[in-house]
């Protein structure tokens, strides 16, 4: 008999290391997909196959993103069928569809095995095609700005669940035609590491999904241990910091981790990200009307970044249901991007795009279509830019 996989855990505050892969559905059929190279490899040998099978698997489940074993023609006729009795490929269930009508953003509800749902957010501007993924059901930081910090932390994703996102929406659109990955979806990537760092690999590696690694981007809220230990991974992907103030008491009120991981210290954190790796670091600022979008701000986020290699996407607040917090006015934007520039920092006014389908950044909740609707209805949109746009899956 084969083996059984690894459940899918609880999570709990300190979520980090305890998502799995390997996930066994009804207790018996091990589901590959989500799995490492090198649980491949433990897992072919415990059916008393070569090492190299897992090479195959890999390529398969992957590369060439195989739903059913008889498609992998180079494997003995045997395992395939073992296979086909003991495992899976899974893919989640796309619950919904939902395309803006404002712009050419699509979002997807997907369900998890346990009935859990989480979303992704498909996004076009020219030849860039970027899809942001969910890394948690829930989140446990509780940004006060943000629709899923709304929802606490239920779970961490397993790897294969994360993977499905880029898989299921690719081979809807066209395999190999998403560009870029973001990891700024659903919860904290980097307090579900493990499963983050396997996603990563097979991301990147070129018998696997085959995106560049320069164009995968993780996001963080700033938790300095998870930092330093990625920088040491040596990994060549992006990331971005959700900084969103520049004094610690108002950073306390909008990220409460930073009572643990103070501005500075995250900073320092993120500059030996730099040094370590080369590349420039993303800073997401989300600028709230009289909260943290002043001249003054502007001026002290330009003296905080004065030697750390970054630029700068400022989020104009996006509207999320049961929060006090107001979009500023464009010419407050404005002015604030002129003094990051005048200081020689790359600023750039983040489009907002999927405002109309509760999809734009700080936005995800997991909602269903008639959950949408009724937010809409309570004007947390505009009444005319939501139809009956939605595509059950």
């Amino acid at each position: 008999m084969g083996p059984v996989g690894k459940s899918s855990p609880m999570a709990s505050e300190q979520t980090t290391d305890l998502a799995m892969t390997g996930t066994a559905i009804d207790g018996e059929r091990t589901d590959l997909m989500g799995m490492s190279r090198e649980e491949l490899r433990r897992w072919a040998e415990s059916w008393n196959e070569p090492v190299y099978r897992a090479d195959q698997l890999f390529q398969w489940v992957y590369h060439k993103r195989a739903t059913i074993f008889d498609e992998m023609t180079n494997l003995p006729k045997a395992f395939r069928a073992a296979m086909e009795a003991r495992a899976t490929i899974g893919r989640l269930r796309v619950a919904a569809r939902i395309p803006s009508e404002v712009d050419d953003t699509v979002k997807y509800l997907f369900e998890l095995q346990d009935g859990e749902r989480i979303e992704s957010v498909l996004l076009y501007d020219g030849d860039r095609v970027t899809l942001c993924v969910s890394s948690q059901v829930g989140c446990a930081q509780g940004c006060s700005f943000c629709a899923t910090a709304q929802l606490g932390i239920v779970r961490n994703m397993t790897a294969g669940e994360i993977l499905s996102q880029v898989v299921q929406v690719e081979e809807e659109i066209g395999v190999g035609t998403i560009t870029n990955i973001v990891f700024m979806g659903m919860g904290e990537p980097l307090a579900n590491y493990s499963a983050l760092l396997d996603v990563l690999r097979i991301l990147s590696a070129p018998e696997g999904l085959c995106i560049a690694a320069r164009r995968i981007t993780v996001s963080t809220s700033g938790l300095v241990p998870a930092i330093d230990r990625f920088t040491r991974e040596g990994l060549r992907v992006g990331l971005a910091l959700s900084l969103n103030a520049t004094t610690d008491p108002v950073r306390n009120r909008l990220i409460p981790s930073n009572r643990r991981y103070t501005i500075a210290g995250v900073l320092d954190s993120c500059s030996r990200w730099t040094e370590a790796t080369g590349r420039r670091l993303t800073v997401e600022y989300v600028l709230l009307r009289d909260v943290n979008d002043s001249i003054a701000d502007a001026e002290r986020l330009c003296q905080l970044l004065r030697t750390l290699p970054s630029k700068v996407n400022l989020i104009p607040f996006n509207p999320v249901a049961n929060s006090d917090y107001n979009r500023p006015s464009a010419e407050r934007v404005d002015a604030f991007q002129r003094i990051l520039l005048a200081a020689n920092i790359v600023a750039i006014v983040r489009d907002t795009k999927g405002q109309d389908i509760a999809a734009a950044c700080g936005q995800l909740r997991a909602s269903y279509p008639m959950d949408l609707l009724r937010n809409q209805r309570a004007g947390m949109r505009p009444a005319d830019t939501v139809r009956s746009q939605v595509v059950a899956g």
